[in-house]
C-alpha cells in the first residue's frame, strides 16, 4: 500500500522521526516592545521551560544569520519555550538610528520576563544574550537573579562603552555625535549614532551585581572574537553553580553564521540546547 506525501509526514511525526515546526505569535510584551513567543506545537499544555533571547547591539530579533530563530525553533523540539524581541530604539526597523540605552535594554528585558511570567506564572526562566545582549542579560540577572535559573552568554560584551565605543573609527563619529545631536557611523549598514545612545552606556557595571545570582551560567566566545574574553572576569564575580566557559576554535564574534565552510552556528546551538536540557 502506497503513502501519499503528506500521510508519510504524519506517520513520522507521530513515530518521533520528523519534529513539527513551532508555533510562533507576535507580541507585543509592553509598549514599543514587539516579539516573537515560540512554543512547542502539538500541545495545549503551558511550557514549563522558557528561554528569553536578546539580541546584540544594532540588531534585531531573530539575530544574524537567523540563529535566534534557529535556535527558537531547536527548543521548541525540546519542549522549551522561547520569546525573542526587538529591542526599542535599534535596528531597520527603526531607520538603523540609535537611540537606546542601557538602562532601556534593561527595561525591555524585565518587560519580556514580566510577560513570560505572566504567560506561565510556572515556568523555569533561562536566557540567551549575544554580545551587547550579554551585557543586557547581565544587567536583567543582576537586578533580578532569583527569576532565571539558567543563562547562556554568547561573544558577551562587559565594558559597555570600550566594546563598542572606543575603536579609532569610531572616535570622530564620537564627537560629531556629541557635538551636533548625531552622526553616521559606516558598518553592515550606515548606522545614525545619537548623543541620547553614546551617554547612554556610560558608567555601568554589569559584573558586580552577579554575585547575587546562583543559577547556571555558560559563556561561548570564539577565540577570535574582537572583544576580550571576559567569561574568568563574569564566573570569578557570579556566584553561579554550575559554570562553564568554552572557546571555539577560530570562530568570530558572530562565529561566522555567514561563511557556510566556517561556520560555528552548529556547535554554538548544540552547546545551548544540552546546557538548557541540563540546566533548566
Amino acid at each position: 500500500m502506497l503513502f501519499s506525501a503528506r500521510w508519510l509526514v504524519i506517520v513520522l511525526l507521530m513515530a518521533g522521526g520528523l519534529r513539527a515546526a513551532p508555533v510562533e505569535t507576535e507580541v507585543e510584551v509592553a509598549p514599543g516592545v514587539m516579539g516573537v513567543w515560540a512554543t512547542p506545537d502539538g500541545t495545549d499544555t503551558p511550557p514549563a521551560r522558557a528561554v528569553l533571547l536578546f539580541h546584540g547591539w544594532a540588531g534585531k530579533r531573530d539575530e544574524v544569520g537567523d540563529i535566534y530563530r534557529h535556535l527558537a525553533a531547536r527548543l521548541a523540539e525540546q519542549g522549551t519555550a522561547s520569546l525573542r524581541i526587538d529591542f526599542r530604539g535599534e535596528g531597520e526597523r527603526n531607520g538603523h538610528r540609535l537611540t537606546s540605552t542601557f538602562a532601556g535594554r534593561v527595561a525591555d528585558a524585565e518587560a519580556s520576563l514580566a510577560w513570560v511570567r505572566k504567560t506561565c506564572p510556572e515556568a523555569k526562566v533561562g536566557v540567551v544574550g549575544f554580545s551587547l545582549g550579554g551585557a543586557t542579560a547581565m544587567g536583567l540577572v543582576g537586578k533580578h537573579p532569583e527569576a532565571v535559573t539558567s543563562l547562556v552568554l554568547w561573544s558577551s560584551a562587559a565594558d559597555l562603552g570600550a566594546d563598542f565605543f572606543a575603536s579609532g573609527e569610531m572616535s570622530a563619529v564620537q564627537r560629531e555625535a556629541i557635538e551636533k545631536g548625531e552622526a553616521v557611523f559606516q558598518s553592515f549598514a550606515p548606522l545614525t549614532i545619537t548623543r541620547e545612545h553614546l551617554l547612554g552606556f556610560i558608567g555601568y557595571d554589569v559584573l558586580t551585581p552577579l554575585a547575587a545570582y546562583h543559577g547556571a551560567l555558560l559563556g561561548l566566545r570564539g577565540s577570535d572574537d574582537m572583544l576580550p574574553r571576559y567569561e574568568d572576569r563574569i564566573m570569578a564575580v557570579a556566584g553561579a553553580a554550575p559554570e562553564q566557559a568554552v572557546v571555539i576554535g577560530g570562530a568570530d564574534h558572530i562565529f561566522h553564521v555567514f561563511d557556510p565552510e566556517k561556520s560555528s552556528e552548529g556547535r554554538v546551538l548544540d552547546l545551548t540546547l544540552r546546557w538548557f536540557a541540563e540546566t533548566l
